[in-house]
């Protein structure tokens, strides 16, 4: 496809909307920043114990399954935070509760990094008990991302208060930084999240177009987003075997 968009001197890029998502934002101006020194073990889940929805991306045979839908954003989310060539991916996957849908009910990517670095991310819908949106261990410090529990208030058309209490995916985390000085203490920091720009994507598509701007998401970093999750999916289909990959 970058080939033919070449030839055919056209537009090629990937909607990759959750680069702009507020907590992700955060995370990345802070390695960058250097005050936690480099990450080198980065863990990420998103999930519950619910049914998982009827829409189409629960439906493996259109979607690909879990990889290819939440997969795609957390995946593309650590790889731009551990810019070194991913060396191996494991996926395992798990069947045993939601047996009228044919997505897996929890599927785990697991990555190594040529410079040794590890990353994974889970997706769950039989977690009980959630494990944190964002666990990131640096060589000065850490951060963790707590998932948080928010309700909407609104009220019939008797006035009546109703209360809805959304899904922790539906509210953004409350990022931590632990930070470690020079006495060898731990100091936490609340991060800040910066507010979420609006129409991101497409502006930088339309800019683009007319402008000549460059591609916020060039489609030579998809590629590589695409070869962890096919290397999960066959992982994961060869019971959790360790592929080989270079990307």
């Amino acid at each position: 496809m970058i080939e033919l968009a070449a030839e055919r001197q056209r537009t090629l890029t990937i909607y990759q909307c959750r680069r702009w998502d507020s907590d992700y934002l955060a995370i990345q101006r802070v390695l960058q920043q250097g005050l936690l020194g480099p990450a080198f073990h980065i863990e990420t889940f998103i999930g519950s114990y619910s049914h998982p929805c009827d829409y189409w991306h629960s439906h493996e045979p259109i979607s690909g399954g879990v990889f290819y839908d939440w997969g795609a954003h957390y995946l593309d989310w650590i790889l731009n935070l551990v810019p070194d060539p991913v060396v191996s991916v494991r996926g395992v996957e798990h069947k045993r509760v939601w047996h009228d849908v044919t997505n897996a009910d929890q599927s785990c990517v697991s990555l190594r990094f040529a410079g040794g670095q590890e990353a994974s991310f889970i997706h769950s819908d039989i977690a009980a008990a959630l494990k944190p949106k964002w666990y990131i261990l640096c060589e000065r410090g850490a951060i963790v991302g707590q998932w948080r529990y928010e309700s909407v208030k609104s009220r019939r058309w008797s006035g009546d208060l109703i209360e809805d209490r959304l899904a922790p995916s539906e509210a953004l985390p409350t990022l931590t930084a632990f930070i470690r000085d020079a006495g060898d203490r731990i100091h936490e920091q609340q991060l800040a999240l910066p507010p979420m720009p609006q129409h991101a994507f497409h502006r930088n598509l339309a800019n683009h177009l007319h402008q000549g701007e460059a591609l916020a998401i060039p489609p030579e970093a998809a590629r590589r987003n695409i070869v962890v999750m096919e290397a999960a999916k066959r992982s994961a289909e060869r019971g959790g075997e360790t592929m080989s990959v270079h990307c």
